[in-house]
């Protein structure tokens, strides 16, 4: 026995609880190490912990006899030992089973247990706390909170409380419940956080009075956070949300109630998302000397603390503003690669209208312009670096261009951030809707569609139609606008089809769109190998074929529509069409067609003849659509300065806006509400081999 005694104690028992059915399987053990004097706790062997803990069970400090071995201690004191280590093992297997294997409701089901059994344990706070992280975990806020408030209530000197009010307005503001955040957090405030607790509970505490629109509190709250959050051991993390915060809740200061603030500052970090968003209205507001004041103070006062992003932007577009040379205008176009022939054609329609490249002798009394170009090519990158560079070292008044899609959208993006203002050249009608300083000088894709319609259904009383389209975006964009344009009108669509975008031979859609693919009939079929002559003939079941495409498709695919016997089908085609190569190309296959278009050298427009003689002055030819579009571009922002009307570019930004049928070589142009100069489309046709005007009969 002696040996035995010896034996057990060099070793410390590890005692593991598993549950089997009984809440206390060990308890039996226990009362046999107990009488061996093995059953003894030492002080230090039980800890308050929040991970799971290990029990060791330690020998007496002072031997016995053999003889002792066999009395057993008190039986009062013997439960009340083993009854604690039993409800800290029952405790921690419960947090080990969540934590470790996951099983959340086995573990909160073991709590609840232990709870009921032992509402009286030293661990029942411990218990109650981890049920609220399961709840949490298990996505149940309500049950959660309910459980925190029970913590609460029931266990007024716990030091589990400020851990409760800072999960407690965790769950809060999970769920929204911005006021029952701040609330907490404000509980969790009044107890000895340690730097970590105390960093954290302040920044989601401002957060939570962000979203309530308390901006002066969240600010006073977030520079309170980011101030802690240079304490040792705390996360940067948090001093990054705090930043966040103090911008926002700058941002949302009345101007006055900023002012106050700022006036209170003491030149730490906090005030200078101050002193940024009072600069970012001054910018706003056009007030670019004020601006730079402020801007001067910001380096003064908090040298390196500002974001040197943020002051970058500034700068440049202040310079630009407060350095903008009036006379100046800038123009991104594709001037090499496959679209140079276009890009110098908008370039030539630009120079005309500021009377560079005229034989004539310049006019004294009007300003003389320098145009700085850029190309762009087809590189939306290339063509946003271009407007920071025009905007902030050539310092243009404003910019022309580019022409496409892509480009154009990097642009006016770029245009926006540096506060110039851009009349892009792109058909795509999404792209004034980036800014305030973003106008697009182009045809209108739903205008043209409705004068279409207009002119063949209730001019022509033309009720069935087919749709021949490219596949490409725009195609499916105008082909979609048409339909649902004659379902307005009560016409139909009797056939579709489209075509891959560069083909040539367009035979395979045309015979799908008359059924010339279609098989014989028993009795055609019947005939034909008797040796007649049989054929499947055209089924032209429609008035008229829309074809959104560009004069060179179109001028390949006229003749192959007459090949198939489709003769009598008016075309109808949108503003790609307007281009002599359409005629040259379609030859009197197209003739009688109708299509859009923005400008015609012929048109009874005393703006438009004199630009036409200008031009043709200039450049030897007579100008072309695009040449128009970008002339008139031009043209407002000149007729802007000649009218005294235009300063700068906030000026030049109010006067574009502003615009009510101004005179222009395609007819009077309006601003829309969203940016985009639009005027009223011109129906035209090819008449005996030419492009004019279409002009309907009179009955």
């Amino acid at each position: 026995m002696k040996g035995l005694f010896t034996t057990l104690s060099k070793v410390t028992l590890q005692i593991k609880f598993k549950p089997s059915g009984r809440l206390y399987p060990t308890i039996a053990l226990l009362a046999i190490l107990a009488p061996l004097g093995l059953g003894c706790i030492s002080p230090a062997a039980i800890q308050r912990e929040e991970a799971p803990r290990k029990i060791v069970l330690q020998k007496p400090a002072r031997a016995v006899a053999s003889k002792e071995l066999a009395v057993s201690p008190k039986p009062a004191r013997r439960k009340e030992r083993i009854s604690d280590r039993e409800e800290l093992m029952a405790y921690q297997e419960a947090v080990r089973i969540f934590r470790e294997e996951g099983r959340a409701q086995t573990a909160y089901d073991m709590l609840d247990a232990f709870l009921h059994m032992h509402p009286d344990s030293r661990y029942a706070d411990d218990a109650l706390l981890e049920q609220v992280r399961i709840m949490a975990s298990l996505d149940k806020p309500r049950e959660a909170l309910r459980l925190a408030r029970r913590l609460l209530r029931d266990y007024t000197n716990s030091p589990l409380r400020k851990k409760t009010f800072l999960l407690q307005g965790d769950i809060s503001l999970g769920m929204e419940k911005w006021k029952d955040c701040v609330r907490s957090m404000d509980n969790a405030l009044t107890l000895d956080l340690l730097p970590m607790e105390r960093a954290e509970a302040l920044d989601k505490r401002s957060v939570c009075l962000l979203k309530r629109k308390r901006y002066r509190q969240a600010f006073m709250g977030a520079r309170d956070a980011l101030l802690s959050s240079s304490a040792v051991g705390v996360s940067k993390e948090i001093g990054n949300e705090a930043r966040k915060t103090l911008a926002q809740s700058a941002a949302g200061l009345g101007d006055k109630a900023l002012a106050d603030i700022l006036a209170e500052s003491d030149g730490t970090e906090p005030f200078v998302y101050l002193a940024m968003e009072q600069l970012r209205r001054m910018i706003e507001k056009g007030l670019y000397r004020e601006g730079m004041n402020d801007l001067t103070d910001i380096l003064t006062h908090y040298p390196g603390l500002a974001p040197q992003a943020g002051i970058d932007e500034a700068y440049d577009i202040l310079s630009g503003h407060l350095l903008v040379q009036g006379d100046t205008i800038g123009a991104i176009l594709p001037l090499s690669g496959r679209y140079q022939i276009y890009g110098e054609k908008a370039l030539q329609g630009i120079q005309s209208a500021l009377g560079l490249m005229s034989p004539l002798p310049p006019d004294e009394s009007s300003p003389h312009f320098t145009l700085v170009t850029i190309d762009s090519g087809t590189d939306p990158l290339k063509a946003a670096q271009a407007v920071t560079d025009l905007a902030g070292k050539d310092h243009v008044l404003a910019i022309i261009g580019p022409l496409f899609s892509r480009t154009s959208k990097t642009a006016a993006q770029a245009a926006q951030k540096s506060n110039v203002p851009i009349i892009t050249l792109s058909a795509d009608p999404s792209i004034p809707k980036t800014g305030d300083n973003v106008f697009r000088r182009a045809l209108s894709d739903s205008q043209q569609i409705s004068s279409l319609v207009a002119a063949a259904h209730d001019r022509f009383m033309m009720t069935r139609f087919a749709l021949l389209y490219p596949d490409t975006a725009y195609g499916r964009e105008m082909m979609n606008r048409f339909w649902d344009e004659l379902d307005k009108g009560g016409a139909e669509v009797t056939a579709v089809e489209s075509f891959p975008p560069g083909v040539t031979d367009f035979g395979p859609q045309i015979r799908s769109l008359v059924g010339l693919d279609r098989k014989l009939s028993p009795e055609d079929k019947l005939l034909k190998e008797n040796g007649a002559d049989v054929k499947v003939k055209p089924i032209v079941d429609f008035d008229a074929i829309f074809i959104p495409a560009g004069f060179q498709t179109v001028g390949l695919l006229a003749p192959q529509l007459a090949f198939y016997d489709i003769t009598n089908a008016l075309l109808l085609g949108t503003d790609g069409w307007n281009n002599p190569w359409v005629v040259e190309l379609g030859e009197h296959y197209v003739e009688g067609a109708i299509f859009t278009g923005g400008y015609l050298a012929d048109m009874a427009n005393p703006v438009s003849r004199k630009f036409s003689a200008r031009y043709w002055l200039s450049f030897g030819e007579d100008p072309q659509p695009l040449a128009a579009q970008a002339f008139d571009a031009a043209s407002l922002i000149r007729s802007g300065l000649e009218s005294g009307m235009v300063k700068d570019r906030s000026s030049l930004r109010n006067y574009l806006m502003n615009l009510t049928d101004a005179p222009s070589a395609e007819g009077p142009l309006t601003t829309g509400p969203d940016g985009d100069i639009a005027q009223r489309p011109h129906l035209l046709t090819v008449e005996r081999g030419k492009i004019k005007p279409f002009v309907p009969e009179i009955d």
